[in-house]
């Protein structure tokens, strides 16, 4: 199935690249992001899980979120979009990057966190919302939408904050946190040393 979800994507990014039936590119992306959720649900409930797949699956989602943002970058052609998408695309490759030499130096594969889960959501969620849109039931999209940049800027800032909980040190406790985890940890601490 995850095999299947990679082979989705780059046939939507080959029609797109193509200029060919941008709507049946955007339905495929549409059902990857759905088969993500039901191919682990499904691993879950029938005790399916894989090496093969713990490692594939990743893979599978960073190739459909590129396929989708970067398509989106040359609908839109707007600075700030473009800005985000690769801030976004860059976070990706860095943690794959930390990831894989995590795995060969250390022999310790790094799985997907629960922040990484519910970004990975996210961006499937805004960008298969936004190719819905653009492609499939099109609009006038105003020059600068503020729902987009506001919808942009915060999958942006989930993808990074998801990222820093990688390569942050361990706190005190010996827990990976993200950024704005620490940041809610140290003002609800500060509080209950006060109280």
């Amino acid at each position: 199935m995850t095999c299947f979800r990679i082979l989705l994507a780059l046939s939507a990014g080959m029609l797109l690249i193509l200029r060919r039936d941008p709507a049946t590119a955007t339905w495929m992306c549409i059902a990857a992001s759905l088969l993500d959720y039901f191919d682990g649900w499904y691993a879950r409930r029938f005790h399916q899980t894989t090496k093969l797949g713990a490692h594939l699956d990743p893979f599978a989602d960073k190739v459909l979120i590129s396929v989708i943002f970067v398509a989106l970058i040359y609908r839109f052609k707007w600075p700030w979009f473009t800005f985000f998408v690769w801030l976004i695309l860059l976070r990706e490759i860095i943690i794959t990057i930390y990831r894989m030499t995590k795995r060969r130096r250390s022999g310790v594969f790094v799985p997907p966190s629960r922040l990484g889960k519910i970004k990975t959501v996210v961006q499937c969620f805004v960008g298969d919302s936004l190719m819905f849109f653009v492609f499939i039931y099109p609009g006038r999209i105003p020059e600068q939408t503020w729902l987009i940049f506001f919808v942009m800027m915060a999958t942006m800032f989930i993808t990074i904050d998801s990222g820093m909980q990688y390569i942050l040190p361990s706190c005190s406790d010996g827990k990976k946190r993200s950024g704005l985890e620490r940041l809610a940890q140290w003002i609800f601490g500060v509080r209950a040393r006060e109280v």
